[in-house]
C-alpha cells in the first residue's frame, strides 16, 4: 500500500510512518521539519502546507493520513486557523484530480468542548469548544465535503514524545516525587503504535466516510494505572487521592470496536514503561 502522510516531524507522525515501513508499505510525508526516518520505502518532501498546496506529482497513494497541524498547547487562534484549517484546504487542494481511496483525518476529541455526559459518545453534543476544538472541526467538514473521509477523534496519545497526563505521572515516578491525583474511571487514552493499524483496518473496511472515537478497550480507576506505572518504574514515590474529584468522563470506543479493538489499558501503561527504559517507539 501507498501512503501519504502529513505532519511527519510529530512524535505521532514517527510512530505511524515506522509502523507502516516495518510492515513493508511505502511512505510518502511531509512537513516543516524533518523526520530523520532513512528507509528505503520512505520519502520525505519539506513543505509547509499552511502556506500554500503541495504538488504531488505522479504520486497516487491508496490512503492519505492528515496530521499535520497544531496540537492543544494554549496558542493563538491565528495560529490554529492557519495550522488546522488552512493546512487542511491546501492539502484538499494538493489532491485535486486524484482517486483517493480515502482520507484519515486526526481529529481530537476537543471537538466537543465541555462534556457534560458521564459517557463520550460520537453523537454527544457539542458544547462550547475551544478555538482548537473549533478548528478541528471546520478541518473536519472540509475534508467531508471534499473526498471520502475517516474521522478519528482521538484521546491522549501515549508513546515517547507525549505530553499528557501520563507523560508528567511518569517524570514524577522517576524523581520519586509525591502523586497527587482524583481517583476516578478512566480509558482516555491509547497507544500512538495502535494507530497505524487502525487505519488499515479501516482502510479496506466497507465505510466511506465516518466519525469514530477512540480510546481503550476497558476501563479502570485512575490510581490503578498509577499503581502499575509505579511498579513498571521501580519508583518509591507516595500516592495521594484528593478529597476534592475531579468531574470526568470515559469514551465510549464501541463503534470502533467493530472493526478494530484497542488496546486495553494495562497494555498501554506496559508498553510505554519499555519505551521509557529502551528510549525506543514501539513498532509493531
Amino acid at each position: 500500500m501507498k501512503i501519504f502522510l502529513t505532519g511527519a516531524s510529530s512524535y505521532i507522525g514517527k510512530y505511524i510512518i515506522l509502523n507502516y515501513l516495518t510492515n513493508g508499505h511505502k511512505v510518502l510525508s511531509t512537513s516543516r521539519t524533518n523526520p530523520k526516518i532513512n528507509e528505503k520505502k520512505h520519502k520525505w518532501i519539506k513543505h509547509d502546507l499552511s502556506k500554500k498546496p503541495l504538488n504531488l506529482n505522479r504520486f497516487r497513494p491508496d490512503i492519505v493520513i492528515h496530521l499535520a497541524g497544531s496540537a492543544w498547547m494554549g496558542r493563538s487562534p491565528e495560529s490554529y486557523i492557519n495550522s488546522n484549517i488552512l493546512t487542511t484546504d491546501n492539502l484538499v487542494k494538493s489532491l485535486k484530480g486524484k482517486k483517493i481511496k480515502k482520507i484519515f483525518y486526526l481529529s481530537t476529541r476537543d471537538v466537543y468542548g465541555d462534556v457534560a455526559e458521564r459517557i463520550l459518545v460520537e453523537s454527544s453534543p457539542l458544547n462550547n469548544p475551544s478555538i482548537y476544538g473549533y478548528s478541528k472541526l471546520i478541518a473536519e467538514k472540509i475534508l467531508l465535503d471534499s473526498f471520502p473521509t475517516i474521522i478519528l477523534r482521538l484521546p491522549s496519545i501515549i508513546g515517547l514524545g507525549t505530553h499528557g497526563w501520563l507523560n508528567s505521572v511518569s517524570k514524577k515516578l522517576k524523581k520519586n516525587q509525591k502523586i497527587d491525583l482524583s481517583n476516578y474511571k478512566f480509558n482516555n487514552f491509547m497507544h500512538a503504535s495502535e494507530l497505524s493499524k487502525i487505519i488499515s483496518r479501516l482502510s479496506i473496511a466497507k465505510v466511506k466516510s465516518d466519525i469514530f472515537l477512540v480510546s481503550c478497550s476497558n476501563i479502570v480507576k485512575s490510581i490503578d494505572v498509577v499503581k502499575l506505572l509505579k511498579i513498571k518504574i521501580n519508583s518509591n514515590s507516595k500516592i495521594k487521592i484528593n478529597k476534592n474529584q475531579k468531574s470526568n468522563y470515559i469514551i465510549s470506543s464501541k463503534k470502533l470496536n467493530k472493526f478494530y479493538k484497542t488496546m486495553k489499558v494495562e497494555e498501554v501503561v506496559r508498553i510505554y514503561s519499555e519505551e521509557l527504559k529502551l528510549k525506543k517507539m514501539y513498532t509493531c
